[in-house]
């Protein structure tokens, strides 16, 4: 299984991989700091642990594998880390109307959302992506699949790739997408999404298309996960929660930066 490219993380970064990959303690303490990291600024130890309903020892546990030594220095860090965004540019500060005018369950999920496009973006490959987009353009037949909302994933960069001209295809069926899977060969590419990469059916979908010789590609947010072993290649991303519920499309928006780029990196090859 090839792995994508690692590149040197900032401390945000690092948060959103642990809001996937961090035991439920600490990954419940990772999404609580990456929806509002200037608001966790402001609060005691105590006061975080109570948060997120784990203990000082917890916070603690979670600044260290930061590679922080404890709660003050992680502070420090995340002030830095919050002013040098402001600088640049990519952590705006809220303007006062905004701050007014939206309610703030509203700002703290679309803050969510805007960070997991942000902290995706920053862990892309770009070579990785161009390479698929390469492996795209040579394939006889480019086969997608995932279940419930990352269906919709499937669904969206199957319609892009289709009104381009390539020959791609999604079914929501497990039972038809396996079948179609068994049609596949060398010349072929199959491509699964699951957020959390513990679907059975896209595990099996993207074993069954291997056996036949096409090239297998993973989407997900965790590197070790069924689907990424069952791969040749995976392609990380990161959402907005730690643990969807049923139906929750919170990871939609970093796969639709991810097809849109995907298809842009298809387009320029062809001017």
């Amino acid at each position: 299984m090839r792995k994508p490219r690692h590149t040197q993380k900032l401390l945000l970064d690092i948060i959103y991989d642990a809001i996937n990959t961090a035991p439920n303690a600490l990954a419940r303490i990772a999404l609580y700091v990456a929806q509002d990291p200037e608001a966790v600024l402001a609060l005691s130890i105590a006061d975080l642990a109570r948060n997120t309903a784990t203990g000082s020892a917890s916070i603690v546990r979670f600044c260290r594998t930061l590679g922080l030594s404890g709660f003050r220095e992680f502070k420090i860090a995340l002030s830095g880390e919050i002013e040098r965004r402001k600088l640049s540019g990519e952590l705006a500060e809220r303007a006062p109307s905004e701050a007014v005018d939206t309610a703030p369950r509203i700002a703290i999920l679309s803050s969510a959302l805007q960070n997991s496009i942000s902290a995706s973006a920053r862990g892309f490959d770009d070579l990785q992506i161009s390479g698929l987009a390469n492996r795209i353009r040579a394939a006889r037949r480019v086969e997608l699949f995932g279940t419930g909302p990352s269906s919709v994933c499937a669904d969206i960069l199957a319609m892009r790739l289709i009104c381009l001209g390539f020959p791609a295809h999604c079914s929501g069926s497990a039972t038809v997408s396996h079948a179609l899977a068994r049609g596949l060969g060398s010349l072929s590419l199959a491509i699964g999404i699951s957020s959390r990469g513990h679907t059975v059916e896209t595990k099996d979908f993207l074993a069954i298309a291997r056996e036949t010789g096409a090239y297998t590609i993973a989407i997900t947010t965790r590197v070790d996960c069924p689907i990424a072993r069952t791969a040749d290649e995976v392609v990380l991303f990161t959402s907005a929660e730690a643990w969807p519920q049923a139906g929750s499309a919170m990871h939609l928006p970093p796969l639709v930066l991810l097809s849109e780029y995907l298809c842009q990196c298809l387009q320029m090859a062809e001017v």
